[in-house]
């Protein structure tokens, strides 16, 4: 992407996370979003140029934890609703929805562009309860940033940051009666607890 923008990598890395928010929350579009990067470096862009940044940043975030997707399917087998949350644009979103079949055991798939706001403002975990129908002491979340975690724990939601796939899992089952994967063999359980997650790159619970 930094070589079809014409930018250094460091440089090209720095404009891409700055102007991201506005991206991620739905208040531009991909050559809104494309143009500005460019014009940082007082760049253009042509439309095909931009079609492929899109494409390559669709492709590029969309590498699958296999162990975070294990441990879904068998929350799934197990009965725990699950949720997606997630920072994506527009775009990125539906490239994601339509290319894995693995999204297929998450009850909902909350994308920060349809509801105008990104993790961690308060307003989109607002959102997940709103829409979940749950009691925030009912809802285990999983994240790989700090603050998207203590931002949902202000309003009382069950919070772990998310590592690795083993290390979570022993943090999770420590603390909550759910199915966690260990060596090959899972804890069962009963519980009803419903878990919201993003990804790290951007499949991985969040």
């Amino acid at each position: 992407m930094a070589l079809v923008c014409g930018i250094a990598d460091e440089r090209f890395s720095e404009l891409y996370w700055k102007l991201r928010p506005p991206y991620d929350r739905g208040d531009i579009d991909g050559p809104a979003y494309w143009t500005a990067v460019v014009r940082q470096q007082e760049l253009d862009l042509s439309r095909d140029q931009i079609a492929t940044l899109i494409k390559l940043d669709s492709e590029s975030i969309t590498r699958p934890n296999q162990g975070a997707v294990q441990w879904a399917e068998l929350l799934h087998r197990a009965g725990i609703p699950l949720a997606l949350l997630s920072n994506m644009p527009f775009e990125l979103s539906r490239y994601v929805t339509k290319s894995f079949q693995s999204l297929s055991t998450f009850e909902y798939l909350i994308y920060s562009c349809d509801y105008r706001s990104i993790k961690p403002e308060l307003a989109i975990y607002r959102n997940c309860l709103e829409l979940l129908k749950a009691a925030p002491q009912d809802i285990l979340y999983l994240d790989d940033r700090a603050e998207n975690i203590e931002a949902a724990a202000c309003l009382g939601i069950n919070s772990v940051l998310f590592d690795t796939v083993e290390k979570t899992a022993s943090r999770v089952g420590n603390r909550f009666d759910i199915p966690v994967p260990s060596y090959g063999r899972c804890r069962q359980s009963n519980s009803q607890y419903s878990s919201t997650s993003r990804r790290s790159n951007r499949t991985e619970p969040d």
